[in-house]
């Protein structure tokens, strides 16, 4: 009876154990997620559920049920700076995200955020500024659920 006894007591501390280890699990992601030096290393570092990459007619398209990190999308290197308008189709259920650039010299910026309450409504076209060298595009949140993200690019110029 004691050693039934001493063995619950352990499953229920290796079960506690557990428990805070994925209650915890997205810590890294919060405190990343306004992290201009993070978000800008080449490196990504995510944790995602049941996730769908996929190229769609003139651009990319991602679904995720729960993500937190970063995570590159689409890198492209130029030869000459440019602006070109790229449109966003961002929606989730739960968490915070964005979706970033990275320029060349590691400058992040923000081109669209989204909330549960601020999923965009079909396409919004953003203006990037993108710079001569290698030009990112990395989605970033915490606590993340049900992500559906797609990303249209211009249509090369012939």
């Amino acid at each position: 009876m004691k050693k039934l006894k001493i063995m619950s007591i352990k499953i229920m501390l290796i079960s506690l154990l557990f428990l805070l280890m994925i209650a915890c699990s997205n810590e890294f992601a919060k405190q990343e997620y306004n992290s201009n030096e993070k978000i800008s290393q080449i490196n990504d570092h995510y944790a995602k559920e049941v996730s769908a990459f996929n190229s769609i007619d003139g651009g990319i398209s991602l679904t995720v049920s729960k993500f937190n990190g970063r995570e590159t999308l689409w890198t492209e290197t130029l030869e000459s700076n440019q602006n070109i308008e790229i449109s966003f189709s961002f929606c989730l259920s739960k968490g915070q995200a964005k979706i970033v650039h990275i320029d060349n010299d590691g400058n992040v910026t923000t081109i669209i955020e989204c909330l549960p309450n601020t999923s965009t409504d079909g396409f919004v076209t953003k203006n990037v500024s993108l710079k001569n060298g290698q030009n990112r595009l990395k989605i970033v949140g915490y606590d993340c659920e049900d992500i559906d993200l797609k990303i249209l690019f211009p249509k090369p110029q012939e």
